[in-house]
């Protein structure tokens, strides 16, 4: 078997390394771009429309605001909840959380703390929300450059506009 000069050995293992340090740098450049493309760079804020039934006998129903902050780590939600005894209560939250990135639209989040506004009333009517919500997965989906779909546990589903 030919064997390559010693010179021409060590020319062609640099190029191999240069190429594939190239390539690989480029995959990760890549993968940054996209996770930061595919994540809120502000405030973004969405109407809560949702129907929420754990089995087939409860339906609770709520209408309201939410503005997911990615950055200072606080998810704010607001809206009117009705339960399957048609009683109306407030719920008005704001959800100090940590957020763990996943992948490039995949965040699985904690709540740290919760700051109960004045006017709340679901104190213990609402036990899904306060499940649901006291960690879980959160992901985005992006549509434009002001619109991301999000999704929190298959509870709250919708559109996050970002303000231009």
């Amino acid at each position: 078997m030919h064997q390559l000069p010693y010179h021409r050995t060590k020319k062609v293992t640099l190029l191999l390394g240069l190429v594939s340090t190239l390539v690989f740098g480029s995959l990760i450049a890549w993968q940054s771009y996209t996770s930061y493309k595919d994540t809120p760079q502000a405030p973004c804020y969405a109407s809560i429309d949702f129907v929420y039934s754990p089995d087939n006998e409860q339906r609770w129903v709520g209408k309201g605001d939410m503005s997911i902050n990615m950055k200072s780590g606080a998810i704010y939600l607001y809206f009117s909840l009705l339960d399957p005894a048609k009683n109306q209560s407030i719920y008005n939250r704001r959800l100090d959380v940590e957020f763990d990135h996943l992948d490039s639209s995949r965040f699985l989040f904690n709540t740290l703390n919760t700051v109960t506004f004045e006017g709340d009333t679901s104190a213990q009517k609402a036990p899904f929300m306060r499940r649901g919500l006291e960690g879980g997965l959160i992901t985005y989906s992006r549509f434009s450059d002001v619109e991301y779909f999000y999704n929190i546990n298959n509870i709250l589903m919708g559109v996050c506009h970002v303000p231009t």
